[in-house]
């Protein structure tokens, strides 16, 4: 329902459209913007849940808004299409990045695939992973006759002296928002640099993190197993180092890529923005939700339209 919401309600065309990122030109990357890219892009509908994921959308669509401008500006050819030109234009930029990338090709045989085993430790890389379970709550959320963050707090204490289950705690929360993943969240790899993914690498199995606020939701982790990053060996990787030397070499040419046009261009992503935008698509979701639970259709129905 959240991500119906991302293309119906974020950018009602009564309001002003809401930047979520700016650029140095002037230009910005709007809440309109956004709700008319996913339209077009369903591929991204399951990752614009929250505010992270969101934040992912908008970044795509910064760069390929910045590979657009730049491959104008260095008279990259662009097909002739009816109407106006795109800006968040896929294909183009795409065919701007491809000429900008360097080529990446797999080593020929196994001896260069080993030289660039040791030339490349980080390729070959497992990072910390845990098993992770999560409660999820607005901030706002009273249960109880208490906020959500002492609620929170209370049921933390609970799990800490083994008088509760970490997963009676999800199911309870589930009852009160449901809109995000309650509970058992699997084997996470902690990368990135979000503050609960950093936290993460610290705590160590049956341990908890949290409660803890990020912008208008309060979470609570329980760390249910851990594996520890480590170094793959050369028997390990063999069977796949090419592979991975391709894969490797087209993620460090994307980020680098990335980091020296979004300098260039002077974006800037808004965070607290697209934690605002996602609290109200989130509002408006639970809306809706409590409608239908009341019986109320969402629309008039006419009986002569077709199933």
């Amino acid at each position: 329902m959240l991500c119906m919401v991302l293309v119906s309600a974020w950018a009602q065309p009564a309001e002003t459209p809401k930047p979520l990122a700016r650029m140095a030109n002037g230009e910005v990357v709007s809440d309109k913007d956004l709700a008319d890219y996913l339209e077009r892009r369903m591929d991204l509908r399951p990752v614009a849940r929250n505010a992270w994921g969101v934040e992912a959308t908008v970044q795509e669509m910064a760069m390929t808004r910045v590979l657009v401008l730049e491959g104008e500006r260095l008279g990259v050819p662009r097909k002739a299409a009816e109407g106006a030109r795109e800006r968040f234009d896929d294909v183009y930029g795409l065919s701007v990045y491809r000429k900008q990338a360097p080529a990446c090709e797999a080593p020929a045989n196994e001896e260069e695939a080993r030289r660039y085993f040791d030339a490349h430790p980080k390729a070959f890389g497992l990072p910390v992973q845990a098993r992770v379970q999560r409660v999820i709550l607005p901030a706002k959320t009273q249960i109880a006759g208490m906020s959500a963050m002492a609620w929170l707090q209370e049921q933390a204490g609970f799990v800490a002296k083994k008088q509760r289950q970490f997963s009676a705690v999800a199911q309870r929360a589930q009852l009160e928002y449901s809109q995000d993943v309650q509970g058992d969240l699997g084997w996470l790899s902690l990368e990135g640099d979000h503050q609960f993914m950093r936290a993460l690498q610290t705590v160590k199995a049956g341990e908890l993190l949290g409660p803890a606020q990020d912008g208008d939701y309060v979470y609570l982790f329980s760390v249910e197993q851990r594996r520890e990053a480590r170094q793959l060996t050369w028997e390990e990787s063999k069977s796949f180092a090419k592979q991975r030397a391709v894969s490797y070499c087209r993620e460090e040419a994307q980020t680098s890529m990335r980091t020296d046009l979004f300098k260039q261009y002077g974006v800037e992503i808004d965070r607290q923005a697209i934690r605002e935008l996602v609290a109200k698509a989130n509002a408006v979701s639970a809306d809706k939700a409590e409608e239908k639970s009341d019986g109320k259709p969402d629309a008039p129905t006419d009986a002569k339209s077709k199933p």
